[in-house]
């Protein structure tokens, strides 16, 4: 079809709209219907935002978030606080599954085997990672017993509200958590993971399959479980530090 014709289909139809009130109406009620809907679909998406406390503007940036919490129902913590690393130590009631080898990772291990030193960006671990979520970064915590770490995970878990654990696995220092939600009762499943290299994994995964996102509650179950932790740890460094502090001082005097 020419343009030209293109163009008087087009204006055809946009006289027939606008000089035929039945036609008009109809267009009027329709338009209206659309904008109700996508206003109603921003507001509910945002509300769920919100409340799972996370935020659209932060890394990758904002259309990358959008995309994510709209496509993507689980999260997994990782070294490089990709968005697209997956459970380490395997989803709840499935086998764990082999670390996901990122390309950047491979291009270090292949320098590595050349006698080569990787490239250190001065921007930080934002430079390094295209899609670098901050409530996703790896967190270690040297100085701390893996038994007392695994204390600390349970102890914080304990005191989120809408989480229970499900299982606990003393032999490999692991907690399958199950979080609730308040408004619509739907399930979400938590792998909490201590290694003996004074880590702790994370992973997050949607129940639900009715949707393919999930409005970023999976990294908000992380980031939750990760604010809560944090005093426990905050507390033993500041203990450490204070037999520090008196041990200097006794050699001092």
């Amino acid at each position: 079809m020419s343009p030209t014709a293109v163009i008087v289909i087009a204006a055809i139809v946009l006289g027939v709209i606008f000089f035929v009130p039945p036609v008009r109406r109809a267009a009027g009620a329709v338009a209206g219907a659309m904008i109700a809907i996508v206003a109603i679909a921003v507001a509910v998406g945002g509300t769920a935002v919100l409340l799972n406390n996370v935020t659209i503007f932060d890394s990758p940036g904002t259309l990358a978030r959008i995309k994510r919490f709209l496509t993507v129902d689980w999260a997994a913590t990782s070294e490089h606080a990709s968005g697209s690393a997956q459970c380490e130590y395997g989803w709840p009631g499935e086998p764990a599954a082999p670390p996901i080898q990122s390309d950047h990772q491979g291009a270090d291990h292949k320098r590595k085997q050349a006698g080569e030193q990787a490239p250190v960006p001065p921007w930080g671990l934002a430079a390094q990672v295209e899609d670098y979520y901050p409530e996703l970064v790896l967190h270690g915590y040297p100085g701390i017993s893996r038994a007392e770490l695994f204390a600390d995970a349970q102890q914080a878990v304990n005191s989120l509200g809408g989480w229970k654990i499900a299982n606990v696995d003393r032999d490999h220092d692991t907690l399958d958590c199950v979080y609730t939600s308040r408004i619509f009762r739907s399930e979400d499943d938590i792998r909490i993971v201590v290694t003996a290299k004074n880590r702790i994994f994370v992973c997050s995964r949607s129940r639900s399959r009715l949707f393919p996102g999930d409005f970023g509650a999976n990294i908000g179950h992380i980031k939750e479980f990760q604010e809560a932790v944090e005093p426990s740890i905050e507390k033993f460094y500041n203990e450490l530090k204070d037999k520090m502090r008196g041990r200097d001082n006794g050699q001092g005097s």
